[in-house]
C-alpha cells in the first residue's frame, strides 16, 4: 500500500505506540486523526503533526461514533483505522478490584469493539479499509502476572478474528481487519514493570516500523506477532 495522502485515524495517540505510528505515518505523508483522552497533550500534539485532534473516551459509544465522523467530516473518509487505546494495571488478579477490572475490560475490549463498530461502517460504504486493533502477546501466552490483561487482548484477538471473516464476507478484496499482537514495549503502560523485565522491551518506534512495514507490504494476515527474547517473562 502506498501510504502517500492516506487517512490514518488513531485512538490513544499521543503517547506510546500510538504516537510513534502516528509520527511515522506523518512522514509517510498521511493525513491523521488522532484520539485521546487528555485535551491539553492531545492538543499539543496533533498540532506538531498538523493532525486533527479529537477528545474522546473510547468507553463511551457516542466518543468513538463522534471519533469516526469527525475524519469523515475533515478527509471524507478513513483509509486505516488503528484502536490502540488501552491500559494495565500491575496489581495481581487476587489484589485487583472490581474497578479495575472494569477499566481494563471497557478500555482495551469495549474501546476497540465500539471503534471497530462505526469504522466497519464507514469502510464499508467506501469499498475499502484497513481496521488494526492492538493486540499483546500477552493476550495469547497466557502468563500468571497479567490475567486480567491477557484476557482483555485475548479477547481482542478472537474479535478481530471474526471481525475480518464478516468484513471478508462483504465481497471486497480492499476491507479488511488485523491483529497486531507486540510483546513489551517501552511506554508508560508498563512503567511500574521491573527495571530488569523492561530492559527486555522493545522501543516504541520499533513495533511501529514493523507494522507499518507490512502495511506497506500488504501482508495479507489477520494476525501480525512481534516478539523479543525475555518478554513477559
Amino acid at each position: 500500500m502506498n501510504l502517500e495522502g492516506k487517512v490514518v485515524a488513531i485512538t490513544g495517540a499521543y503517547k506510546g505506540l500510538g504516537a510513534a505510528l502516528a509520527e511515522q505515518f506523518a512522514v509517510k505523508g498521511c493525513r491523521l486523526v488522532l484520539g485521546g483522552r487528555n485535551k491539553e497533550k492531545l492538543l499539543e500534539f496533533s498540532k506538531k503533526l498538523s493532525a486533527v485532534p479529537v477528545v474522546m473516551d473510547v468507553r463511551k459509544w457516542g466518543d468513538c461514533e463522534n471519533f469516526v465522523n469527525e475524519a469523515v467530516k475533515h478527509f471524507g473518509k478513513i483509509d486505516i483505522a488503528i484502536n490502540n487505546a488501552g491500559v494495565w494495571d500491575i496489581a495481581s488478579f487476587d489484589e485487583m478490584t472490581e474497578q479495575q477490572i472494569k477499566d481494563m475490560t471497557e478500555t482495551n475490549l469495549y474501546g476497540v469493539m465500539f471503534c471497530s463498530k462505526f469504522e466497519a461502517m464507514q469502510m464499508s460504504s467506501q469499498g475499502r479499509g484497513l481496521i488494526i486493533n492492538i493486540g499483546s502477546t500477552a493476550g495469547i501466552d497466557f502468563k500468571s502476572s497479567h490475567l486480567a490483561y491477557g484476557a482483555s487482548k485475548h479477547a481482542v484477538v478472537g474479535f478481530t478474528g471474526a471481525l475480518n471473516e464478516e468484513l471478508k464476507g462483504k465481497q471486497s478484496e480492499n476491507l479488511r481487519a488485523l491483529c497486531f499482537c507486540p510483546g513489551g514495549i517501552k511506554t508508560d503502560l508498563f512503567r511500574p514493570k521491573p527495571e530488569r523485565v523492561r530492559e527486555d522491551f522493545m522501543e516504541s518506534e520499533f513495533a511501529a516500523s514493523y507494522l507499518i512495514e507490512q502495511i506497506e507490504n500488504d501482508n495479507p494476515k489477520w494476525l501480525l506477532i512481534l516478539r523479543k527474547p525475555g518478554i513477559f517473562k
